[in-house]
């Protein structure tokens, strides 16, 4: 009994929880200040600073391309979300995109060499979408069409999805524990946004994989929490036939598969942030490691932010949404906690590299901002005014 105590005891010393509540305005206040780094640190051709070194000073090197799409992405949501000028830059960005659309047998795709991959094409169709309404305009319907038509191509019998594309052939390989959530996302807003294309039957294949047999099937380790999958459960509860809590035939989320992936998921972010903000330094560097890195943290928001959206929806659904709104505070505590402040940059030589960012160990990439900047946009309207 005693050691039982003891090990309490411990527990309560060594790993407490680094919460606290920011405000709607200091999250958002953030969000600002990320976007302004977008602009601070894109080139001429479009690209944004990938990955940079604050020790050394210098740029890193290095480019993904799904990677860009998701920056624009983040950057559009944050045009939806208010804060001007971000679409402005991410316009800037379409310049790489529109130089690096390629035609394969499946159709228009995104992505340089011999392959690209289904998530760059996938993040793609969700940025232009959010470009297409937050400035309101179909100027890049026709290309949305085209990419749509195209990952409705990679999309296998069973519902599971390509990772890669040959740009020569046409063929795809291999599986990514993230494209399968960002492909079928992609489909469901194209189906919101153009109801008569069809594109609902290909998403609801690719979602019974998801739910039903991409955990057994791929067995990726550790478990996903998978906030992409988190955006298309939420895009998909607005669809028209999803009243009643159906997300189309046989869907029905009371007490079926989507039940089921419902609640793991939430148990996985739940568990995840806990572990997450117990990160303290000290003793907890040696228990519970260094912090994450901030593109973790922000998909932990992201995830979180669509599930309270989607139950606010459904308020009929029996979770805990209390401990749910605990960790929406607790993610968006620790990314304002962490954002690099004006009087830490400056103190850097390049202080614009460094303002308005997140760092682990002096690292940070391109997606650091963009998880953290979504994340911010989809928790501000659940914090305290």
């Amino acid at each position: 009994m005693a050691w039982i105590l003891i090990l309490a005891l411990v527990g309560l010393v060594v790993h407490p929880e680094n919460c606290g509540e920011p405000t709607s305005a200091e999250v958002n206040d953030a969000a600002a200040k990320a976007v302004s780094w977008f602009g601070a640190n894109i080139g001429d051709d479009g690209t944004f600073v990938y990955r940079y070194d604050r020790a050394e000073g210098e740029p890193l090197g290095g480019y993904n391309d799904v990677r860009h799409a998701g920056v624009l992405l983040s950057l559009y949501q944050a045009e939806s979300a208010g804060i001007e000028g971000a679409a402005a830059i991410a316009d800037r960005g379409l310049a790489y995109v529109d130089e690096h659309l390629q035609h394969t047998p499946m159709g228009i795709a995104f992505g340089r060499g011999p392959t690209v991959r289904s998530g760059s094409i996938g993040l793609l169709v969700a940025a232009l979408d959010e470009r297409r309404g937050a400035l309101g305009t179909d100027d890049r319907d026709a290309l949305l069409l085209e990419l749509g038509r195209t990952l409705s191509a990679v999309v296998e019998p069973d519902g599971a999805v390509g990772a890669s594309i040959d740009t020569k052939t046409g063929s795809t390989s291999g599986r990514s524990p993230f494209f399968t959530g960002e492909v079928l996302w992609a489909l469901a807003r194209l189906h919101l946004t153009f109801p008569n294309r069809e594109f609902d039957e290909t998403a609801l294949r690719v979602y019974r994989y998801l739910i039903e047999d991409r955990d057994r099937v791929e067995s990726p380790w550790p478990p996903v929490s998978d906030h992409w999958g988190a955006y298309a459960l939420e895009t998909m509860s607005r669809w028209p036939n999803a009243d009643n809590l159906r997300l189309g035939p046989d869907l029905e989320l009371d007490g079926t598969a989507t039940s089921d992936w419902l609640r793991r998921q939430l148990n996985l972010f739940g568990l995840q942030v806990r572990y997450e903000s117990q990160r303290q330094g000290g003793l907890t560097h040696l228990t519970r490691g260094t912090v994450a890195l901030p593109a973790g943290v922000g998909t932990l928001g992201e995830g979180i932010g669509n599930y309270l959206q989607f139950l606010n929806r459904f308020p009929e659904v029996d979770v805990d949404i209390d401990s749910l709104n605990d960790r929406a505070r607790c993610v968006a505590h620790l990314l304002v906690q962490r954002q690099t402040s004006a009087s830490q940059a400056q103190a850097h030589r390049a202080p614009l590299r460094l303002q308005g960012a997140w760092f682990r160990e002096d690292i940070t990439q391109m997606d650091d901002q963009q998880h953290a900047l979504s994340a911010l946009l989809l928790l501000k309207d659940w914090m305290p005014k």
